[in-house]
């Protein structure tokens, strides 16, 4: 099998079901959504996010340039991937559609988001924290139309760079606690 094998291309309801995106929407990463500015230029951001129902939801702030973009544009682009280094990598980069939820249905859908990644309960106490949670007034919510993914993690150029330990490690940036 060739290093490139481990790509494909998924269509419609394929893309959630596929096992490698339900891996990638299970675990607690950062994706990057890309939508179109006036321009027509990319616009990619980092986001947390939350598999729900058959779509994907999102949390952000109704005075987003994001928000902006998808009611002038619905069309859009996450990307979720899990790479560590040499050729272990995985990943998807989905295509859909996204509708703007705004209150009160939109509430439920933030707390699903938020919920993954911040204790909520436990910021409420604090004010600084609950503003920036507060911040987030309306739900994006993503519908999948397909997808190219990739997962280079059982390959053979993965095996030998790891068991070589020719792999560099990834330095992130500072401060990390």
């Amino acid at each position: 099998m060739g290093e490139l094998d481990q790509s494909r291309v998924l269509r419609d309801e394929e893309v959630l079901a596929d096992p490698l995106v339900a891996e990638l929407l299970r675990a607690r990463l950062i994706g990057v959504l890309a939508t179109f500015d006036p321009a027509g230029a990319i616009h990619a951001i980092p986001m947390w996010y939350a598999p729900h129902g058959g779509v994907v939801l999102f949390a952000t702030s109704s005075r987003s340039r994001k928000v902006r973009n998808l009611e002038r544009d619905p069309r859009a682009t996450l990307v979720l991937h899990d790479s560590r280094p040499g050729y272990e990598v995985c990943g998807a980069s989905i295509v859909g559609s996204i509708e703007v939820v705004r209150s009160p249905a939109a509430r439920p859908l933030i707390d699903l988001v938020q919920g993954r990644y911040v204790a909520t309960e436990a910021v409420t106490d604090d004010p600084t924290a609950l503003s920036f949670l507060e911040s987030d007034d309306v739900a994006l919510r993503f519908t999948p139309v397909s997808a190219f993914t990739w997962d280079h993690r059982a390959s053979e150029g993965s095996r030998i760079l790891r068991s070589h330990g020719w792999a560099r490690p990834l330095v992130t940036t500072e401060p990390r606690a």
